[in-house]
């Protein structure tokens, strides 16, 4: 059985509260969403994992008054245990052009102005490996389904169905629910307990009183999740944490 904790944590807006958590809960794997490669070596270091992977989505700006213009944004997997085959799998976008986020003219879609990735690694526990994937999809307002959020979501089904067995976590910006997060839970389990109304912490989010599930945490018949809980007041998402075991 191997721990593991997926959380959006905003960039480097909530280092005070989300940094104590991870060192407190000691999660084997940690996959992280909206990470700024600058801030990779910090994290490893004070959690003492050992970033496993790290792909990114686009160019975004960061600690100005340091001097840091901008940085590579993105998803990353970090472990304490050794790991095999990282990689990161583009289903928008390619890794050979990594755009910079600016502002979009249509307000409603500038989240979605940069690429979409997998990310995998194979973590190993005694004889036993665990395919662990983690990714940030795409935004819609107010939670909406859009013909492109599902074309973005056909795509990624490609690249899932080339990886036998697995476990998904991220933010998947899409609410429980409604169609795309149905169409995830048509194809593996869903493990976010049913008593939670929202996976968006109502204190640290920029926008108060959304109740959506959105982080998601799924698995193949491989793999069962146990333990499973939403913890807040740690980002502007609240944190997946859960026990992974092989059946």
């Amino acid at each position: 059985m191997i721990k593991l904790i997926s959380l959006n944590i905003e960039g480097d807006k909530h280092f005070e509260t989300f940094m104590p958590f991870l060192v407190h809960e000691m999660p084997d794997v940690l996959c992280l969403q909206e990470v700024f490669e600058a801030d990779l070596p910090r994290i490893a270091a004070e959690t003492g994992r050992k970033c496993a992977a790290f792909y990114p989505r686009c160019m975004r700006n960061l600690r100005l008054a340091e001097g840091l213009e901008s940085s590579p944004w993105g998803v990353a997997i970090f472990s304490r245990l050794p790991f095999e085959n990282p990689s990161g799998h583009y289903y928008l976008g390619t890794a050979d052009i990594i755009p910079v986020f600016k502002k979009s003219d249509d307000p409603e879609n500038e989240p979605n102005t940069n690429n979409l990735v997998l990310v995998r690694a194979d973590i190993r526990a005694g004889d036993q490996s665990f395919t662990i994937c983690t990714t940030h999809f795409t935004w819609t307002p107010e939670g909406k389904v859009t013909e492109y959020q599902l074309q973005n979501q056909n795509a990624l089904f490609k690249v899932l169905h080339s990886i036998p067995e697995f476990v998904l976590c991220g933010d998947l910006n899409a609410p429980r629910g409604k169609e795309t997060w149905n169409r995830f839970a048509a194809k593996y389990k869903d493990n976010i307990p049913a008593h939670y109304e929202t996976s968006l912490d109502q204190n640290l989010h920029r926008k108060k009183g959304l109740m959506y599930v959105v982080d998601g945490l799924f698995t193949t018949p491989k793999y069962k999740a146990d333990a499973v809980q939403l913890v807040d007041g740690v980002s502007d998402h609240m944190a997946i944490v859960a026990d992974i075991s092989i059946l």
